[in-house]
């Protein structure tokens, strides 16, 4: 009996659960800061080192993590990698010391650093094209919003506990559903409509400028926004003085509205093709000035009004940047997203801990001045089009 593909929404589902999984772990431990930092007996700039300890292996792994993807199968390389997580989480719930807690966040680094490209090749086979990439990219980041959400909650029942519990569940329902997933040559293929590069080494993605400036969008898109959601409730809180359960739900809203964004511009992408350009200087633009309001207490409209603008725009590039990285690699595909997402979680690497450190000491709003400049750095290598160029093999 021939083997039967698998449907494309099952196919879509996994993909979101896989970047979800790792979205929510990107932002659990700095939803629970204050409650982390008592129970380990630290300070908020070690639980910015912990989402860090975590970022650190996720962003040099993406590459290699895309390559072996490539060669493995989805499934073969996500089951891998969930259950290292699952198996690191369930460590770290023994006790508080800071050593395990580091320890199980720089193997959960690693273990995720598959899902992303996976759930990305996922979305991109399932047949649902640039709809389908925003829906899986719009989930994956919405997770990172509900953590921020959620685990505060969490924290009433689960005390310091929360963030590894939630991220645990989130990621073994990840685990079964992967383990399930019909074998990669089984699933239905979907056409490409890039250049054929089969036989062309994965230095050759290194070394294409417009994949640079595809990256480019996307770290700063992907990266700030996952910095700025990892301290939205103690910058709100800090600076806006709000109570700690209205500055969670407000705060969420900074990845939990990609949701919307994300298929809106896949939708657009779909659409019309040649306005993406235009659509990453709009919403460039629209987060540096929502990023500024948040950084001086004035009104609090305004500052749900800013974190509404950062969830709405800053999603709308998504399909479109990594759609484009893996049209121009056919071949390739994971590869070319694991090396732009090395560079957005790179960012977030660095940009994490220092955004921890500047609320300990009160910069808070000088450094928000700072990020809402960094939004505006990729309009100096703005990629040339939605349409990929011809790559030549090496």
């Amino acid at each position: 009996m021939a083997t039967t593909a698998a449907p494309p929404a099952p196919t879509l589902l996994l993909a979101c659960l896989l970047g979800g999984s790792a979205g929510w772990a990107m932002t659990a431990a700095g939803a629970a800061a204050s409650t982390m930092a008592a129970a380990y007996g630290a300070d908020l700039l070690w639980v910015g080192l912990l989402t860090a300890a975590l970022a650190a292996p996720y962003a040099a792994l993406q590459f290699p993590g895309g390559i072996l993807v490539d060669r493995l199968g989805v499934r073969t390389a996500a089951a891998a990698g969930l259950s290292l997580v699952v198996a690191a989480h369930l460590l770290a719930l023994l006790a508080p010391l800071p050593w395990l807690a580091v320890a199980a966040r720089i193997a959960s680094g690693t273990g995720f650093a598959v899902c992303f490209v996976s759930g990305a090749e996922l979305a991109r086979s399932s047949g649902r094209g640039s709809w389908g990439m925003g829906i899986f990219g719009g989930v994956a980041l919405a997770a990172s919003g509900a953590a921020v959400l959620v685990v505060p909650f969490a924290e009433l029942v689960l005390d310091w506990r929360a963030p590894w519990v939630t991220t645990a569940a989130v990621t073994a329902l990840a685990l079964v559903l992967a383990a399930r997933q019909p074998p990669d040559g089984a699933r239905r293929a979907t056409p490409t409509h890039g250049v054929h590069t089969a036989g062309s080494p994965p230095s050759t993605l290194l070394r294409d400028g417009e994949l640079f400036r595809l990256a480019a969008v996307h770290a700063v898109t992907l990266g700030v926004g996952l910095v700025l959601s990892s301290w939205a409730t103690t910058l709100l809180v800090d600076i806006w003085s709000f109570e700690s359960t209205a500055a969670a739900v407000i705060g969420s809203g900074v990845l939990g509205l990609s949701v919307v964004s994300r298929p809106l511009g896949g939708h657009i992408a779909a659409m019309w093709p040649t306005h993406s350009r235009t659509i990453c200087v709009l919403a460039l633009i629209a987060c540096s000035a929502a990023t500024v309001a948040l950084s001086r207490p004035t009104a609090p409209v305004v500052a749900v009004l800013a974190v509404v603008v950062l969830g709405l725009f800053s999603g709308l590039p998504f399909a479109s940047v990594v759609g484009a990285a893996q049209a121009r690699y056919p071949q390739r595909p994971a590869a070319a997203v694991g090396m732009m997402n090395t560079a957005a979680f790179g960012l977030v690497v660095t940009a994490t801990p220092a955004m921890g450190w500047a609320a300990d000491h009160g910069h808070a709003s000088l450094t928000l001045v700072v990020v809402a400049m960094l939004w505006l750095v990729p309009l100096l290598v703005l990629p040339r089009g939605a349409q990929p160029r011809a790559v030549p093999p090496s």
